[in-house]
């Protein structure tokens, strides 16, 4: 006989949402330990600083991709925007244009988010579409300027600023991350742009009658998510010193692993930046420990392909522990 009433989530439910809520952290610290145990390796404190460096670039960007995944939409140029940036960055750098370098990476990374917010609002095609036609633009161009070779340059105060520097002992490019995890969770989880997205994202009709700019909410948030990838590919470029045209390419599917598997919701509308944070720590430690452990790279890839099923399932699962919840 049940002992639940009408309404109250019986106990598989709560168990199911359970799950939902707290099974990133479970798999982060299951991951970890494994780690910790199979290569003493990965549990020294060099290490871990680098696990520092590394994820400063995925983080950025995966706070990016968790504006765009909160509309509803999605994107698939950021590796590209991001390796193009880089590219121009490189150029600007060697060609002695200084500080303006930098303005010259964001706008670049902006202009290619405005171009997506644009296809994908006034010309109806599906952000998907949209955002595959900009990165084989971005890597076309990287591609042409950088006529398939390494660009090097040589700019000791860029470095310091984006990569190689440190305050208090933290490296440059870690502080960016959580200068830019500060600012865009505020942005979204303190301010009415933040709720807006939120609203767009749940229902687009719904916010539409509500009088919100859903069309202009779209542009934004896709040039936010552009000028978000300058910065990265300035980062990039900072800590090895050169930029290539294929730098960043793929890191389009590691940011979208990490803002799934933090438990934003893949159709828009739930989500948080700080759970993000934690599927960007689960992301980076496995990317670190598969290279320490020696796993050739067909393997890795394997191993990420499981990865996406498993994010489909979690999504699938968390979707139908809210709905149960509701």
């Amino acid at each position: 006989m049940s002992t639940t009433t009408p309404g109250q989530p019986t106990a598989k439910q709560a168990r199911r949402a359970l799950l939902a809520s707290s099974g990133i952290y479970i798999a982060f610290a299951l991951i970890v330990i494994a780690l910790a145990i199979l290569s003493p390796a990965f549990r020294t404190p060099e290490n871990l600083i680098n696990i520092g460096r590394q994820i400063a670039i995925l983080g950025i960007a995966s706070f990016a991709m968790t504006f765009v995944i909160l509309l509803g939409e999605i994107d698939l140029s950021i590796g590209a925007v991001a390796s193009a940036a880089g590219v121009v960055t490189a150029l600007a750098l060697a060609g002695d244009f200084g500080f303006w370098a930098i303005p010259v990476a964001l706008a670049v990374g902006a202009g290619f988010g405005l171009l997506n917010g644009l296809l994908t609002v006034y010309i109806a095609v599906p952000s998907f579409i949209a955002t595959l036609v900009s990165f084989f633009i971005a890597q076309g161009l990287a591609l042409t300027l950088t006529r398939g070779q390494t660009i090097i340059f040589s700019a000791d105060w860029f470095r310091e600023l984006f990569a190689t520097g440190s305050v208090f002992g933290l490296r440059a490019a870690f502080l960016w991350v959580v200068v830019m995890f500060v600012v865009l969770w505020w942005l979204l989880a303190r301010t009415r742009f933040g709720a807006h997205v939120y609203a767009v994202g749940g229902s687009q009709d719904s916010a539409r009658m509500l009088g919100l700019a859903v069309d202009r909410m779209k542009i934004a948030v896709f040039t936010m998510a552009g000028a978000l990838m300058g910065l990265v590919g300035m980062i990039l470029i900072a800590r090895i010193g050169n930029a290539r045209a294929d730098g960043a390419v793929g890191l389009e599917f590691d940011a979208i692993a990490a803002v799934v598997l933090g438990g934003t919701a893949l159709g828009g509308g739930y989500g948080s930046l700080l759970r993000t944070l934690v599927g960007v720590m689960l992301v980076g430690v496995m990317n670190n420990g598969l290279a320490i452990l020696n796993v050739d790279f067909n393997t890795q890839q394997v191993i990420k392909g499981a990865l996406v099923i498993g994010i489909v399932l979690i999504d699938r699962w968390a979707r139908d522990a809210r709905r149960d919840r509701s």
